[in-house]
Formats: structure tokens, C-alpha cells, sequence
């Protein structure tokens, strides 16, 4: 079936689809799939923040065409979730930031952006090691205010990861890399759970609700633990 199916298409195609298949087949059962790890959960003020590591995903094709100047991007989707023993899980709030390099090759540097709710952040460094640094790590990435907890419920946030380059099509995407960008995803990671402790001091004051976020009175944070269980 497949070798009438594929007759229909022109000869130079079906050379480039094996091609490609093959390519695809040795890389992705040659080299580790990219996961998320290191997920953890703080607190900031009233600020409850990630961080996490992106494992694996860099070879050394990625890095040659980051390195002639192609603009790479790693999407990270957040969830921050409350535990639920009946009716599934409810997400408390949705984060999604975008880690993206680009190569300037007349300044020979390497221009580093992450933007997402409530993150917006540039760097420029000539160093591959610390682009690098910089794409794989989220750190003190904010995802929900303490105010919107409860502290005798559960929480945990989970974590994905997809890999992009701009203006790269089919077949480009697959030759320059062997492996095609749209299975380039992480599954999700999920922190262990955490709750929310409040010290009766402050607690009042964490917990109000406020119609815009304002920075916290002295001594706030220091009313607020979280722990992994």
C-alpha cells in the first residue's frame, strides 16, 4: 500500500522522503529526547515563581545553524494546577515564555530575549555556553499571586518544551537538522506538590485580593513558606 501510494509522487521526491526517513530514523534513536527537569517551585513576596532546566536539546547541527545566524526559539507552556481528588485537576493560571537566539554575525554576538507574562528580558553574550545557559533555564519565572491560594489545598505547576527556527520550511527544516521541529516537544513535567503556609502575622495582608498587583508591605514574604512534600 505504501509503495503504491508513494509511486505517485515524482521520483527525486521519494528519494528525498527516504532520505529524510532515514536521517530521522538514526538521529532520533542515536541521541537523548529532550526533557524538562530540575522543576521547582518559590516564593517571591507574594509571587509564587518556577524553575526548571531544559535537558538535551541542543546537538551540534542546532548549534551550526544558530551559529550562521538562523533565529531559534524554545517555547515553554506552564501550568500551575491545584489538586483535585474528584473532577480532575484545576488550573489556577497558564504562563507560556518564549526563550529566543539569534546570531549576529557582523558583531559576533549572540542577542538572547525571553518574554512571557510578566518577563521580558535581553542579553547579549559571545559566549555558545552561555547562550546556552540562558535558553535552557527558567528561573524565577512568575506563575500565580499567594493571595489566589488556599492553604489547605495542593498545588504543583507542570512544564512542557518546543523547539522552533524562524523562516525555515519543509524540506529545510528536516535536511538542515535531521529531525523534524514539530517533534521537537517535551512531555510535561510536573513539580512534587506544594502547599502554602501563612504566618498569622501576615497572613491577612498575603492573602487580600488586590485589583493590581502592588508591591508588598515589608515583612510579607517572610510570612509565606512553601515547602515540597
Amino acid at each position: 500500500m505504501l509503495e503504491i501510494f508513494m509511486n505517485h509522487f515524482p521520483k527525486s521526491t521519494r528519494i528525498l522522503a527516504l532520505v529524510v526517513a532515514v536521517w530521522c530514523f538514526l538521529v532520533t534513536n542515536g541521541t537523548a529526547k529532550p526533557t524538562i527537569s530540575k522543576v521547582s517551585v518559590n516564593t517571591q513576596k507574594e509571587l509564587i515563581t518556577l524553575d526548571a532546566e531544559l535537558m538535551d536539546a541542543f546537538n551540534e547541527k542546532i548549534r551550526e545553524a544558530i551559529g550562521s545566524g538562523v533565529a531559534m526559539t524554545f517555547t515553554y507552556e506552564i501550568e500551575f494546577r491545584k489538586q483535585a481528588a474528584v473532577f480532575g485537576d484545576e488550573v489556577v493560571s497558564r504562563n507560556k515564555v518564549t526563550h529566543t537566539v539569534q546570531y549576529d554575525t557582523l558583531k559576533k554576538v549572540y542577542q538572547f530575549t525571553s518574554q512571557g507574562k510578566n518577563v521580558n528580558r535581553k542579553e547579549s553574550t559571545k559566549s555558545m555556553e552561555r547562550y546556552q545557559q540562558l535558553m535552557l533555564t527558567l528561573k524565577d519565572i512568575p506563575v500565580a499571586h499567594v493571595f489566589k491560594l488556599d492553604p489547605e489545598e495542593k498545588y504543583y505547576v507542570q512544564v512542557k518544551a518546543e523547539m522552533e527556527a524562524e523562516g525555515l520550511w519543509f524540506p529545510f527544516n528536516y535536511l538542515l537538522f535531521f529531525v523534524p521541529f514539530n517533534e521537537f516537544k517535551t512531555s510535561w513535567t510536573q513539580s512534587t506538590p506544594i502547599t502554602i503556609k501563612m504566618d498569622p502575622a501576615f497572613g491577612v495582608e498575603a492573602s487580600q485580593k488586590k485589583s493590581k498587583p502592588a508591591i508588598p508591605a515589608k515583612g510579607v514574604a517572610d510570612g509565606i513558606r512553601s515547602f515540597n512534600q
